[in-house]
């Protein structure tokens, strides 16, 4: 299987690109290729629901970051978003990747299975709930397997995850695909 996994904090070394970390070790103990890419840092407009797409067999109109993930996004069968959560939602970053894979509905991207893994500074574990069923309508809609959640709260800080059982868990899913 080639697994795709999509950063997207705008932090570089922060706590989701740990979780990331953490899973792309366990999948480098499988059969299995895994590319990572950083939608974080990239410069990826908004889409334009311009429709170009559809009558450019599935070519976005707009040159930008995205056009260098299109292909990483017609290689995989999975794809994984590793991200912290900005006012109980996506951050801006990764909810521009999401919007511009929208091309992939008239050339399909041939994923299949999907999995979130997703940070963020709240105690209170629900507060990710709808960002968590977001996610999971997505990934219904695009016919994508859902293979796995971690969700750790509590940590904001820069680091703040090291050594949290998340870790392990995001490493446990990648061994277990």
């Amino acid at each position: 299987m080639n697994i795709l996994v999509v950063t997207a904090s705008p932090r570089k070394g922060g706590n989701s690109d740990m979780l990331a970390d953490a899973f792309i070790e366990g999948v480098d103990a499988t059969k299995h290729e895994v590319r990572r890419i950083d939608a974080g840092h990239a410069k990826i407009s908004p889409c334009l629901a311009c429709e170009y797409c559809f009558a450019h067999e599935g070519t976005c109109v707009q040159d930008d970051d995205m056009q260098k993930f299109y292909p990483d996004l017609h290689w995989a069968d999975m794809i994984v978003f590793a991200t912290p959560m900005y006012y109980y939602s996506y951050p801006a970053q990764i909810k521009a990747f999401m919007d511009r894979m929208f091309c992939g509905v008239v050339k399909p991207f041939g994923i299949t299975k999907t999995a979130l893994l997703l940070c963020f500074e709240d105690k209170d574990i629900t507060t990710a709930d709808g960002l968590v069923k977001c996610f999971e309508i997505s990934a219904a809609y695009c016919k994508q397997e859902v293979v796995g959640e971690v969700l750790v709260n509590n940590v904001y800080k820069k680091g703040a995850i090291a050594g949290n059982p998340g870790l392990d868990r995001a490493r446990e899913l990648g061994q277990s695909l």
